[in-house]
């Protein structure tokens, strides 16, 4: 076995980003379970936001590159850790209850209603994965304008989500990342 082999060994680099994506899932998990009781800006939801975009951040970076196994993976490790964000956030931010939810969604944001923009960001998230993993060929030729509503969509929703209940530090962090991903994107295909 060599080197390049592991390396380039999509089980090997798809194990390795599960190993990741495990650890940041057990680490909210441990800070939920040692401090079980409900907050609005609970560690674990917060923690479980960031890695959210985290995920979601690598994926459309790997996707700027390559659009490959890798980036299909961390695609979907982003989604699956946004159903974790989501049992977090309902679960020790709300109780359970969507009432709370718009309630909060009110309080902070001024429009509680606006809370079916997050659950049409995660059908919106959800199709696309299924989508490429059902059908790669079908996904990798989609009209242009479908993958510009899907990502502008998923985009909008993290910056004001980031804007309005974020802190400071990731509002910097995540602006320069999609600054960057943004250049990546557009730069010109050939010269």
């Amino acid at each position: 076995m060599t080197v390049r082999w592991v390396v380039q060994s999509r089980v090997i680099t798809f194990l390795g980003l599960l190993a990741i994506w495990s650890a940041a899932v057990s680490a909210c998990v441990v800070l939920a379970v040692r401090d079980p009781e409900q907050a609005l800006r609970h560690p674990a939801v917060t923690g479980s936001a960031a890695a959210m975009v985290g995920w979601m951040i690598l994926a459309w970076a790997a996707m700027a590159v390559q659009r490959n196994d890798s980036a299909r993976q961390l695609w979907t490790l982003g989604l699956t850790a946004l159903f974790v964000h989501l049992g977090f956030a309902f679960g020790l931010a709300h109780g359970w209850s969507h009432a709370a939810a718009v309630e909060h969604v009110r309080a902070v944001g001024g429009y509680g209603e606006g809370i079916v923009v997050n659950y049409l960001f995660a059908v919106a998230w959800t199709v696309d994965v299924l989508w490429w993993w059902a059908n790669p060929t079908s996904h990798a030729n989609r009209p242009r304008w479908v993958a510009i509503a899907t990502h502008g969509l998923l985009a909008f929703v993290v910056v004001n989500a980031t804007v309005v209940f974020g802190p400071d530090e990731r509002r910097i962090a995540y602006g320069v990342a999609l600054i960057v991903l943004v250049a990546a994107w557009w730069r010109p295909t050939s010269v």
